[in-house]
């Protein structure tokens, strides 16, 4: 069989299957329709039914339902008007709570009032009234903290102190006396009675031979009786006790002077209560003192010879009157005199043995001046190093107190601490007057040395300006004193012919030191603008001045100030700050030509000459065209 029979033969086994299910399937469906067409009218019918049943029993369902809704409104209405009652009722019970809480504060703060008031009136009561008190006072204290008592009962026992109180106001007005104990002044206890009238209070013993003012003594809860300091008080208060009536002694400081005068201490209480230190500054006070006392005599009892005898003795020097010098030196007395003496016994020795022959002496004294003056430093620097050392373990052993006793008592820290301050106030007693002593003795031997000083430079200069040599005799005659006096500070004004020649006899004439002049304007590095600017006035000259020259104590030259820089500065300005250190000068030896090239070079209207120890002898100035006048 070819391929299309046997597919045509399939189709038809096929067509011919599908016809009989189809078959199949139509009679199962007419079944299940029938089935389904009887369920459902089973179902209507029970459905009927249902319907009917419901409807008969519709009706009282809906009456019972009714009776229960008028019921439930019925409850709601009841449970509304309890909620309502409820709400009353907790409002009430809350405001109830909160009136009772705030009268319990009211209740507890009363009673710390009251409690307050206790206190306070105990504190201001005096000291003889806590006998008669202290009874109630003690029962309204322990009132408050007594569990068994109700608050009634406490509030009682406080409010009676009220009463006594205002009983204490009414006896107050008129004064009151009543029993009690007091102590004297030993510490013993007598019976008696007081007296109190306002603040103050008098007691008188049973046996009549205690009476005088009651008052409260540190760390004691009795009385203390302090006696009358006049016979006429204690009269007065004995008819008082005895008549009750007339004059009423009163302390206006309610016993505070007699605290007062016992906080009073002798110097020798204060040596004890300072302990071994005290003894210590003590004995350096002493010392002190006592050098203090040598060193003021030595001092102050030191000669110096005046200014006229050191101007005729340089007289004597320049004129080359050795022995009119050395009976002139030998006249003056003290340290000046001694070293004037030695450097004119070596007076035709060089200028430089001289110079250090007198510098010993000078050395030699002042060594002996300033003797024992650091000794008076020392007590002034040590004096309160010891005080404090008193202070410290002072207070050390006070601390040592309050660990052992505790710091209840503060007035007895503070006496403690006081007597400890007892040697730091020795201490700055002994060192104030110490240090200012050692600046007086200290100035004074420096104002020796100075003068010392200023008669040795005077004399060097001098044996300086007029050296042992040949000479002619008629120079140093014509100089008078004041003249010699010039020549020393170094401005011969007076005589700037005399004192011309006899220094150009000293140099060349093509030298510096044959062209200078000696009247020079110069002025010691310690002086002021003010006295520099004087100087220039005084000099004497006649000529245009540009610039003054500095020199310090040995005549050395330091530099120079323009005038126009003096008249910028203020006065008490120091002229050792103003000067110019340019070296701007020659020498003595130096060549003219030398110093005309610093004119050139510089412009300066006049160059000082030095001399080879840079000391200060004279000046060169110039004209116009940079020579000499």
């Amino acid at each position: 069989m070819n391929s299309i029979t046997k597919v045509l033969i399939v189709v038809f086994c096929l067509t011919g299957l599908s016809a009989m299910a189809a078959a199949q399937q139509t009679q199962d469906f007419n079944q299940a329709s029938v089935s389904i067409q009887q369920k459902l009218d089973d179902s209507l019918k029970e459905l009927a039914q249902l319907r009917e049943a419901i409807a008969a029993e519709k009706v009282p369902m809906s009456r019972k339902l009714t009776d229960l809704e008028a019921e439930l409104v019925e409850v709601r209405r009841q449970y509304q008007q309890t909620s309502r009652l409820l709400d009353s009722r907790t409002l009430d019970l809350n405001n109830l709570r909160s009136e009772i809480k705030s009268r319990k504060e009211e209740a507890t703060y009363l009673s710390n009032l009251l409690g307050e008031y206790i206190r306070n009136f105990e504190s201001r009561l005096h000291i003889v009234e806590l006998q008669r008190y202290s009874e109630e006072l003690e029962t309204a204290k322990l009132a408050a903290e007594n569990s068994g008592l109700s608050a009634q009962e406490v509030y009682a026992a406080q409010a009676r102190m009220l009463s006594v109180a205002l009983n204490r106001l009414e006896d107050s007005l008129g004064g009151t006396i009543f029993d009690g104990t007091a102590s004297d002044s030993s510490g013993s206890i007598h019976h008696g009675t007081f007296v109190l009238m306002g603040p103050a209070a008098l007691f008188q013993s049973d046996d009549g031979k205690n009476v005088g003012t009651a008052t409260q003594r540190l760390g004691s809860l009795e009385p203390t009786v302090i006696e009358f300091g006049t016979p006429e008080d204690q009269e007065a208060a004995t008819d008082f006790f005895e008549d009750g009536k007339g004059q009423f002694p009163l302390d206006p400081t309610l016993g505070s002077a007699h605290k007062i005068e016992q906080t009073k201490q002798t110097i020798f209480d204060e040596f004890e209560k300072g302990g071994l230190v005290m003894y210590v500054i003590a004995g350096l006070a002493g010392l002190v003192l006592l050098v203090i006392l040598i060193k003021f005599l030595h001092l102050f009892t030191v000669s110096t010879p005046s200014p006229k005898k050191i101007f005729a003795l340089l007289r004597d020097v320049a004129g080359h009157n050795e022995d009119g010098a050395l009976q002139k030196v030998k006249k003056l007395r003290g340290p000046v005199g001694r070293m004037l003496t030695a450097g004119v016994e070596h007076i035709r020795e060089p200028r430089e043995l001289v110079e250090e022959v007198m510098y010993e002496k000078m050395m030699t004294t002042q060594l002996r001046l300033k003797s024992l003056l650091p000794f008076i430093a020392f007590g002034a620097a040590s004096a309160p190093l010891l005080g404090l050392l008193g202070t410290v373990t002072g207070i050390i052993n006070t601390f040592q107190l309050i660990t052992v006793f505790g710091s209840g008592d503060v007035k007895s820290l503070s006496g403690g601490i006081s007597e400890a301050l007892i040697t730091t106030k020795y201490g700055l007693v002994v060192a104030i007057p110490s240090l200012l002593f050692h600046t007086l003795l200290s100035r004074k031997a420096r104002s020796i040395v100075n003068e010392m000083e200023k008669a040795a430079v005077s004399l060097v200069n001098q044996i300086g300006k007029t050296p042992y040599r040949q000479q002619p005799d008629n120079v140093l005659e014509a100089f008078s004193v004041e003249q010699i006096q010039q020549l020393v500070s170094g401005s011969a004004t007076a005589a700037p012919k005399q004192a011309e020649a006899l220094q150009k006899t000293e140099y060349h004439p093509d030298s510096a030191g044959g062209r200078m002049d000696q009247q020079v304007l110069s002025v010691v590095k310690a002086s002021t603008v003010a006295e520099a600017i004087d100087k220039i006035r005084s000099s004497g000259t006649n000529a245009d001045v540009d610039a003054i020259f500095v020199i310090d104590d040995h005549n050395k030259y330091v530099g120079h100030i323009l005038v126009r820089h003096l008249l910028t500065r203020p006065e008490e300005s120091p002229v050792e700050t103003l000067a110019d250190p340019t070296p701007l000068y020659v020498r003595v030896d130096s060549h003219h030509q030398e110093v005309q090239q610093r004119f050139r070079d510089h412009g300066l209207y006049s160059v000082p000459v030095l001399d080879h120890d840079d000391r200060l002898v004279g000046c060169v100035k110039r004209n116009g065209n940079g020579d000499r006048q």
